[in-house]
């Protein structure tokens, strides 16, 4: 057929013209819908739904929309649309949910935290002005530390996951460690090979204690009957188990994958080697006081069997999944003979066998993992935490982990601590430059790790992680810490914006020192073992003052400058009382060291004067923290009750709690006590300030000996975690009105 024939050649090309544009116009169109199809996501509405407090009419006005995965790129967000329709465009849920997260941020100004969220939002939601594109090209955002789940989690309800659930994914996480109810595997398990149920459910430690369980470093074996002790209830596992499946399944459904705890051969101790005589079973020394768990050597051919058993029993109770994760000799124990790249092997294919293609998670932490490791496993299938590439990076010690797959991260916090700290500058900074030096530099860098011992404090560290996934270049600290203020407290206020430029410059100020100056921040003298010579609460404390504490306590004077709008804001009162409680501590820690001079000389009216000042700073603190919700000892201990089904397991649970942040255990107490402090209403006036009272009445005594008194603080510490009093769960008093009166007494 002729086109065109009796027709001018020039009309045949403007018709040839429209038509290609009209074709280029309907690829074009294609292009978009294929590119940004409608989808609206079920699991990520839902959260953003739940992220905006329920706000259904709010979430109607999101239009979301799905981006195909592209080469080179693990996620990637869009925000467009206009006022009242705005889209959000993502490769997956959570960078759905991430998008959210940036636009609440960014184009909204709200805010959403561990401790305190603002979201005041018009009725008709606001779109940016132009367009918005983020993209990672990180393929593991990582989530947990191990002992996380001892130190913050261990009873936490299923409110508390789901909202962490929807905040991880708000901040870009797409794996997730998940302990929670994994004792039903140990259940299981083991009594497929000798144990008794009841004997099975005596190994197992109380919750605050299992994540060291998994370690390899203790377990519930007590025949003195000690706070970490078994045995843990049936029904107790079969509830914990419960929850775990339900955080499984909601972290499943938003596109995070949960890790669970791979089977590094840890097993229930001389009862298990007895069962099975034939075994090579190898005793494995102690951790701090605790004798650890046996371990079965990998390359003996039981351990197979029981692996098998351990992820069948695993996939019963929680599904499949993609990450696994345990070490080999973590923080210590012994290979007793057994070759440690053949172990690692044995531990590979084993998990191999269970799941194809699994990954196992590797904690890069003291000498682990060693290269005779790496070099005998499938580095391909290997995923390394880096857990402290902010102040100590192992992958510069060693060699980019030799070709396996790592991922950058940070603890910054050890044992929950709660003092004022954070290290914003290497993942502000230094992150971004190592993700740009290239793999001839940095190795095979495939992720980030946030793997902090305690969460939900410091809050602004969490803020600017979460962030640095999707940003490529460094950020501009000060201004960054300036917007921070505005999205927290909802106003741009210059005596709010100085706190802040106050707090990055002292708290907020810590850089990488090759893991020497102390792990997180110099810690309150109230919390720590009453002593003239006190430096630190926790053996691995910092001895020496992260910043000069004179220059902190600005920020508590420009913070109680804010606006009566902004006093009642939970997002205010967290920082106040985390900012006035530190400005108390550091005058503690001054008035300490009168205390020692006073002694010195011998001079007992001074000695008196400063002893009764030091316990007036204790009192005031007591009385601040119970103002706000977060700072309460009783909320931690009626949640510990809560798993309880009986008088005594709600007693257990509850000598549980006190233990971890106290004693630790009794055969720990040497060494951990202390290392979880916290600066919490109720610890501070019913457990930390009678020692210190206790301490200065007998201080006053030996003033003339020159000897000051040796306490068996352990023996105090076990006395406290038999009591059962209770203590206050809801916050009482004007956060403002307390802080104003403590500035003022201090002459602030």
């Amino acid at each position: 057929m002729e086109i065109g024939r009796g027709v001018p050649r020039r009309t045949i090309v403007v018709v040839m013209v429209v038509v290609l544009l009209a074709a280029l116009v309907v690829v074009t169109s294609s292009g978009r819908v294929d590119d940004h199809q409608p989808t609206d996501s079920p699991s990520a509405r839902a959260a953003i739904t739940r992220l905006l407090g329920g706000d259904e009419q709010r979430a109607a006005q999101f239009e979301l929309q799905r981006l195909p995965a592209r080469p080179g790129l693990a996620d990637s967000f869009g925000i467009g649309g206009e006022d009242g329709r705005v889209v959000l465009s993502g490769s997956s849920d959570v960078a759905l949910v991430s998008g959210f997260g940036w636009w609440l941020k960014y184009v909204a100004g709200g805010h959403l935290s561990t401790n305190g969220d603002r979201i005041a939002l018009p009725e008709t939601l606001p779109a940016p002005d132009r367009p918005i594109n983020r993209r990672t090209t990180l393929t593991d955002r990582y989530a947990y530390n191990f002992t996380v789940f001892g130190y913050t989690m261990p009873y936490w309800t299923w409110a508390e996951w789901e909202r962490e659930i929807d905040y991880l994914a708000a901040s870009g996480v797409n794996r997730a460690l998940v302990l929670v109810g994994q004792e039903a595997v140990w259940y299981d398990t083991f009594q497929s090979f000798g144990l008794s149920e009841s004997e099975v459910r005596a190994w197992i430690a109380q919750p605050s204690l299992q994540p060291w369980q998994w370690y390899g470093s203790t377990s519930g074996y007590d025949p003195n009957g000690g706070v970490h002790a078994g045995p843990v209830s049936q029904d107790l596992i079969e509830r914990r188990a419960e929850l775990g499946r339900r955080i499984v399944d909601r972290m499943r459904d938003l596109g995070i994958s949960p890790v669970f705890p791979a089977f590094s051969g840890h097993v229930p101790d001389k009862v298990f080697a007895e069962r099975n005589p034939d075994a090579h079973v190898i005793p494995q020394g102690g951790y701090s006081g605790h004798p650890r768990p046996y371990w079965l050597d990998p390359t003996d051919a039981l351990y197979g069997k029981v692996a098998a058993r351990f992820y069948e029993a695993q996939s019963a109770r929680f599904g499949d999944t993609t990450h696994y994760s345990n070490d080999l000799l973590h923080e210590g124990g012994v290979l007793g003979g057994v070759d440690l790249g053949d172990a690692g092997r044995a531990v590979q294919d084993a998990l191999t066998a269970a799941h194809h293609d699994a990954i196992w998670v590797l904690q890069a932490w003291q000498d682990n993992p060693m290269r005779e490791l790496i070099e005998a496993i499938d580095r391909r299938r290997v995923l390394v935490l880096d857990l402290d590439a902010d102040d100590g990076p192992g992958w510069k010690r060693k060699d980019e982990f030799w070709g396996a797959p790592w991922a950058w991260g940070t603890i910054q916090n050890f044992g929950g601590r709660l003092g004022t700290f954070g290290n914003l500058h290497e993942p502000g900074r230094t992150l971004p430059e190592v993700r740009k030096a290239g793999p001839g530099v940095r190795g095979d860098l495939v992720g980030t790790a946030m793997v902090m011992e305690g969460t939900h404090l410091n809050p602004v560290v969490q803020d600017l992680f979460g962030e640095m996934v999707w940003r490529d270049d460094p950020v501009d600290l000060d201004s960054w810490i300036t917007d921070y203020a505005k999205r927290r407290y909802g106003v741009d206020d210059p005596n709010l914006r100085e706190a802040w430029k106050t707090l990055l410059k002292t708290a907020y100020s810590f850089r990488a020192t090759g893991h020497e100056s102390g792990e997180g921040p110099h810690e309150s003298p109230f919390v720590a073992l009453p002593s003239l010579k006190m430096t630190s609460a926790s053996n691995w404390g910092p001895k020496e003052p992260r910043y000069a504490a004179e220059t902190f306590e600005p920020a508590l004077r420009q913070l109680l400058k804010a606006p009566s709008s902004v006093r009642q804001l939970e997002t205010y009162k967290y920082d106040l009382v985390d900012v006035a409680r530190q400005v108390l501590a550091d005058r503690g820690r001054a008035k300490l060291v009168e205390i020692t001079e006073a002694y010195a000389a011998k001079d007992i009216a001074v000695l008196d004067t400063s002893t009764d000042e030091f316990l007036a700073y204790m009192t005031r603190t007591d009385e601040l923290l119970g103002t706000q919700r977060d700072w309460l000892l009783g909320t931690w201990l009626s949640s510990a009750r809560s798993w309880g089904s009986t008088d005594a397991e709600k007693a257990a649970l509850e000598r549980d709690a006190r233990g971890i942040i106290t004693i630790w255990s009794e055969q720990a107490c040497g060494v951990l006590r202390d290392y979880a402090n916290r600066d919490w209403e109720g610890l501070m006036g019913g457990y930390y300030q009678p020692r210190w009272q206790r301490y200065f009445a007998e201080l006053a005594g030996s003033v003339d000996a020159g000897k000051p008194p040796t306490i068996d603080w352990c023996a105090y510490g076990r006395e406290f975690t038999a009591q059962t009093n209770e203590y206050a769960t809801a916050p009482l008093g004007s956060t403002y009105e307390v802080a104003a009166r403590i500035a003022e007494e201090l002459g602030l």
